[in-house]
């Protein structure tokens, strides 16, 4: 088999594992773990038990491929903006943070891992590692740069990117995980994210 036909397969086979991964998300939300079977998957995705079993392992790897996976997909979306201002800089990734965390896909995650988090505390970790600490450190390293430039004193990076994440969360998410139709719209997100910058600005005393 030549290397470009080896890497076509490999190509299909990630492809496929994510279709199924996508799926078994959708049940997995529908039914909560304890009521989805691996039979449920295979008629949403497609193919069959043994696929699954050979890809995940299991019912309980399978949903930790669906945390990581839109994990990922949820971090991925936070690109440092190539801003210096500090100001900018902050209002740019919370309006991003904040589109990414209350969109529908963003609730469904956090809402199926929190779920299931007290009967398997490891995918409650898995998903805090993956999502809130890793959007938590890249943010302190941006942070800690533009400050440093800025002549910003900035003792504890991770702290304050911690706090400033969190201040955007606030209510928006609460109100939007209890109830789905009173997500915040573009303007909504904008108005919050501009008074959260300014408090936290304030805050660590620029």
């Amino acid at each position: 088999m030549s290397e470009t036909s080896a890497r076509s397969m490999t190509e299909r086979a990630t492809r496929r594992c994510h279709d199924i991964v996508d799926a078994a998300a959708e049940v997995f939300l529908e039914r909560g773990y304890a009521g989805t079977s691996m039979d449920a998957v295979v008629e949403r995705a497609g193919g069959s038990k043994e696929t699954l079993y050979c890809h995940f392992g299991s019912k309980a790897g399978l949903f930790k491929a669906i945390v990581e996976q839109r994990t990922g997909d949820v971090t991925a979306n936070l690109d440092l903006p190539d801003v210096d201002d500090v100001g900018d800089f902050l209002r740019q990734i919370g309006i991003a943070y904040l589109q990414t965390v209350l969109s529908p896909r963003g609730l469904a995650l956090y809402r199926l891992v929190l779920a299931e988090s007290g009967r398997m505390p490891e995918m409650g970790d898995l998903f805090y590692r993956l999502g809130p600490e890793t959007a938590t450190g890249r943010l302190a390293d941006g942070l800690a740069g533009r400050c440093s430039r800025q002549g910003i004193p900035l003792p504890r990076p991770n702290r304050a990117a911690a706090l400033f994440l969190g201040m955007l969360r606030g209510d928006l998410q609460l109100r939007a995980l209890f109830n789905p139709t009173r997500a915040p719209v573009a303007s909504e997100i904008t108005e919050h994210v501009d008074f959260v910058v300014e408090a936290f600005l304030k805050a660590i005393g620029t």
